[in-house]
């Protein structure tokens, strides 16, 4: 963490010093150093500092930054301290009473403020990391609430990055300052002027290289809008009957990521009604979206390899709406194009390896010739101007791991006077090709053969039905397809069947003329590659210089221009939060020599996506500054007032006029939850709504709501896995043993269909493999259990309310003793891991689980441990059974 040396940067944390407040930046700017400010200030043992709501990257990143900042000694960086379940409960009381900054985890902080093991009082404030990420549901916002209940003198600091997360949906920001308990919010975009004059004043050389495509590449570019426009145009008409908004659906925004996010948000509450065809196009787009970042990062011949990947997955009785469309068959014949064409008669002179008729063309990716130019001109700059230092570097910055491996083979390839660097390169990625493609042959076979036996047996289940259906519509009643989709729909089985005709010659041509055990090709799926951040260079002039290869990873490259102080950057790839980081370098160190070269394909959609996000970064803060000046927010105790409005409704009864209050003051309900909870958003909105929570682990059931009653909540995902791992009859035995009235509670998300499986397949006779038919049986087995559905986590809470109802409060105690034998000891608030998977192993039992805990240190030396070596611990008959489930074979015939 450099020292804070900018004006902007002294005025954000003179800011945030003297007034709590929401922090949003604009990317690339420094977030992290701003963080590790209030880090220094507070890393001392008078103060007790929370930082939550980070992970363990950036807890690391973060101690790294305060050892190396100036002015702190070890003693001050041994203050700040991360805080995981690995700590017994008696260390993190210890560092509770030591102070300093804490970086801990939201459910262990959660777990400690319910139990009172954090003196609260004593906390000085709480650093609230990532605040785009709280919301109403979040673990973040139940330990805000607790805070705040009884600490009201603490400060809360929050910062984020990601205005465009803030600025959209309805009073985003209002809601989050409100969660946040925060009233004011500091915003400091780029365009701020006090950033502008910061960064301004001293500028890196900027040398921007604007290389055209080739007139392929721009063919394939536009033949993939065009999918684009098709699919995006047919979804607005699929979804005509839906009541969704299909303004979003343009191709601009279909072009980025979080598309995908906003339609799936439209779709998922209605996605039981969602056609295949809707659902195929969704799918579709995302495809279509990865191809445009493909085309400009990978060669020809892997694009081409992953085209025909593509092809090759789709079985012969389904298929992609893209892939039967006139630009769909310009994309496959373009890009096939670029790496050979069919020419009878000709053989390459060159190479005997490539097939007859096989004509080689291998264009190569025009940025190759361009960074080759580059580091030409590099090298000849340190040689006429060397570095006082005698060490000159040259960072070279790549969109990802696999850019950065394609580049390194490139640079690590020599030049010769009659070839570049990239021709024998490409020789090896047509080698790889081929290879690839003839064993794709026994691949389509497979898909072929499975297909067909599926659809067999499809068509035996259904009898009659589909025929029927089929015959039930007439020949001149059907409709016509738009966008000429009915002529387009050969054109992919031809594309199939090219590959599958292709690969049967390359395969033979393989096998008659080459040994393929000797083959060094590389193909897409070798190409990747863990490169060594500060290991991978390659020597120019001298041996003191070095090329660096990195990818791009956010704020951390700010440290990485620190470390390694480059005097060239190349940016293979346009970034906007590099080349902040590149004017934060810069005006940090204005006596150094920093030249950048920024490489980007002209007319093309990785330029627009580079404008097309900064763009959407300024129309983000426009949007949060035109917010600030006219949300408006709660004066004063906000948490106070929400208490008093619960305990008002609580004891207001409808039946005395006029609202009268009830003689008694009734007190807030009581739940007792099991500790693996808090996982989940349920415990925080509980405790939003008035009710008291008592963690502790328990053995039978998740919410034990009354000495009768006792729930096991169950997701969908964790519904399936229970049934099929047979946890749930066990759950279900144990709660009908215990509890007069056991539930099972299935929840479903709150932003998805509320509907477990489509009328379409449910079955009319009982079968095993079927989630409702086991749901049936489970009924049948146990009469007494009662399943409760619940469309989402709020509508569980008015169903534990309507539970609760002239019930009895339960008893902590006597619910961590139920399922627990008598002369067991109750375990303590948090068992550990291991002891839980320990307890769930066959032969184990509560009888003798701390006896083996006792001979062995882990579950890794037990499941070591032969027959005769278990039998002295457990005895014969459970050793047997346990050593059965270590080493039996868990292979599965697919056939």
């Amino acid at each position: 963490m450099s020292a804070l040396s900018l004006a902007f940067q002294k005025e954000i944390v003179a800011e945030l010093v003297a007034e709590d407040a929401l922090l949003i930046m604009a990317k690339g700017l420094g977030l992290r150093n701003i963080l590790g400010a209030f880090l220094q200030i507070y890393s001392q043992p008078q103060n007790l500092v929370l930082l939550i709501n980070t992970n363990t990257e950036e807890e690391t990143a973060l101690r790294d930054d305060l050892l190396r900042s100036s002015g702190i000694d070890k003693g001050g960086a041994s203050h700040f301290k991360s805080i995981t379940s690995e700590l017994s409960l008696s260390e993190r009381s210890d560092l509770y009473r030591y102070g300093g900054v804490m970086a801990i985890t939201s459910r262990i902080l959660v777990m400690d403020l319910l139990t009172g093991r954090v003196p609260v009082q004593l906390i000085t404030g709480i650093l609230v990391a990532n605040a785009h990420r709280v919301t109403a549901s979040s673990t973040e916002a139940f330990i805000l609430r607790l805070f705040r209940q009884s600490n009201s003198e603490g400060f809360v600091k929050a910062f984020s990055d990601q205005p465009e997360t803030l600025s959209t949906g309805f009073a985003n920001l209002e809601k989050t300052l409100k969660l946040l308990y925060l009233r004011k919010v500091n915003l400091w975009p780029r365009f701020h002027v006090t950033v502008t004059e910061s960064l301004e004043s001293h500028t890196a050389d900027v040398i921007e290289i604007r290389q055209p495509m080739t007139k392929a590449m721009k063919t394939i570019q536009a033949a993939i809008i065009n999918c684009m426009d098709i699919c995006l145009q047919e979804l607005r008409r699929s979804s005509s009957a839906i009541e969704i908004d299909i303004d979003d659906f343009t191709v601009e925004k279909a072009l980025f990521k979080s598309f995908d996010v906003i339609i799936r948000r439209q779709l998922d509450p209605i996605w039981h009604r969602v056609s295949h065809k809707t659902k195929q196009l969704v799918s579709d787009l995302k495809t279509l979206r990865s191809l445009l970042g493909y085309l400009v990062s990978y060669d020809s011949v892997n694009f081409n390899l992953y085209l025909e990947t593509l092809l090759a997955s789709v079985g012969p009785h389904s298929g992609n709406y893209w892939m039967m469309t006139d630009p769909a068959d310009k994309i496959f014949s373009t890009a096939k194009s670029r790496v050979y064409l069919q020419q009878d008669g000709y053989q390459d002179p060159d190479d005997p390896n490539v097939l007859p008729n096989m004509r080689p063309i291998l264009e190569e990716l025009p940025k190759w010739d361009i960074l080759s130019e580059i580091m030409d001109e590099v090298e000849v700059e340190m040689h006429n101007a060397p570095h006082p230092q005698g060490l000159d570097t040259v960072l070279i910055m790549a969109q990802d791991q696999r850019a950065c491996s394609q580049i390194k083979r490139y640079l690590s390839t020599p030049k010769t006077s009659t070839s570049t660097r990239g021709k024998p390169l490409m020789r090896d990625l047509l080698h790889g090709y081929l290879q690839w493609k003839s064993n794709m042959k026994h691949f389509k076979d497979n898909v072929a053969s499975k297909a067909s036996t599926s659809l067999a047996s499809s068509m035996a289940s259904s009898g009659n039905a589909m025929a029927g259906v089929r015959r039930g519509q007439p020949a001149n009643k059907r409709r016509r397809l738009r966008g000429g989709a009915t002529s387009l729909a050969p054109v992919a089985k031809h594309s199939a069947a090219s590959f599958q005709k292709e690969a049967e010659v390359i395969a033979t041509f393989i096998n008659t003329n080459q040994d393929s055990s000797k083959s060094t090709a590389r193909t897409f799926y070798q190409d990747v590659e863990e490169i060594d951040d500060f290991t991978d260079y390659f020597g120019l002039v001298e041996p003191s210089n070095m090329v660096l290869v990195h990818s791009y990873s956010g704020e951390s490259d700010s440290l990485l221009l620190e470390n390694i102080e480059p005097r060239f950057i190349i940016m293979y790839d346009p970034d906007p939060t590099f080349v902040r980081c590149i004017e934060v370098y810069k005006a940090c160190h204005p006596g150094k020599q920093v030249r950048v070269y920024f490489t980007v394909y002209d007319n093309s959609v990785e330029e627009q996506l580079y404008l097309s996000a900064l763009r959407r970064e300024k129309d983000a803060f426009t949007r949060l500054i035109q917010t600030k000046s006219t949300m408006v927010l709660p004066i004063g105790d906000t948490y106070t007032k929400q208490a008093q409005d619960q305990s008002l409704l609580r004891n207001i009864h409808t039946r005395i006029a006029g609202g009268g209050k009830t003689g008694d003051e009734r007190p807030p309900p009581r739940i007792i939850v099991d500790a693996r909870e808090f996982r989940s958003s349920l415990p925080s909105i509980l405790h939003s709504q008035g009710m008291v929570l008592d963690p502790c682990t328990i053995t039978v059931g998740d919410y034990v709501l009354s000495p009768n009653i006792c729930v096991e909540r169950k997701s969908i995902s964790d519904l399936i896995s229970s049934f099929a791992s047979g946890r749930l009859y066990t759950q279900a035995e144990a709660m009908t043993v215990h509890y007069s009235r056991p539930v099972l509670l299935i929840e479903f998300d709150e932003d998805k269909s509320f509907s477990l499986q489509d009328k379409a397949d449910i079955r009319a006779d009982i079968s095993v493999m079927e989630l409702s038919s086991k749901l049936v049986l489970l009924t049948l087995a146990f009469p007494t259990l009662r399943l409760i559905w619940s469309s989402s986590v709020h509508s569980t809470v008015e169903i534990f309310e309507d539970l609760k109802r002239s019930e009895d409060e339960p008893d902590m105690l006597q619910a961590q003793a139920v399922g627990v034998d008598a002369d067991q000891a109750i375990d303590s608030a948090y068992n550990l891991t291991p002891q839980d998977i320990l307890r769930s192993l066959p032969g184990i039992t509560s009888k003798n689980y701390k006896h083996v805990m006792s001979h062995v240190e882990s579950i890794r030396e037990l499941a070591e441990l032969d027959v005769a070596s278990l039998s002295i611990i457990l005895g014969e008959g459970p050793a047997k059974t346990l050593w059965d489930f270590f080493h039996k074979d868990s292979r599965v015939d697919m056939s």
